[in-house]
């Protein structure tokens, strides 16, 4: 695949424009996965007095801490005024998985998984904390993920 770019001057806004012989299944995967990448999604992350607008890829996990949903950044714990199932609906699939009632992580934040003897999964992340998913999403974890 060739790549140019054409930098003008009048250009207000950028856009990409594909050119192939025909439209192909792999083309409509490119094309969405550059719509994913260019409307990056944002939340807004809560902290004592201060508000920060958080990317997604900034985020490693999300949880539930009593009635509050916490995200963890880098940066530290930010507390986000969605509930846990709506962020569930509205994070990229293929960047974040559900591995509990209560809790959601990137991906790419996992380190590894060990199966414990009741079924659950042992998550092992970057940072080396440890959490478990539920049985209830240890089949789809292993669907998506394992196999």
């Amino acid at each position: 695949m060739k790549i140019e770019f054409d930098i003008l001057t009048t250009i207000l806004e950028p856009f990409i424009t594909i050119h192939a012989a025909k439209k192909t299944q792999q083309l409509e995967q490119l094309g969405d996965e550059i719509q994913r990448l260019t409307t990056n999604l944002t939340l807004t992350g809560y902290r004592e007095d201060t508000r920060k607008v958080l990317s997604v890829l900034e985020i490693n996990r999300i949880q539930t801490n009593g009635k509050h949903v916490v995200c963890q950044t880098l940066d530290g714990a930010f507390e986000l005024h969605q509930r846990l199932y709506e962020l569930a609906d509205t994070l990229p699939h293929d960047l974040f998985i559900r591995i509990s009632n209560s809790e959601i992580i990137r991906i790419a934040w996992i380190k590894e998984f060990a199966l414990t003897p009741t079924g659950m999964y042992k998550v092992i992340l970057r940072d080396g904390q440890q959490t478990y998913t539920s049985r209830r999403y240890a089949r789809q974890i292993r669907k998506e993920l394992l196999s």
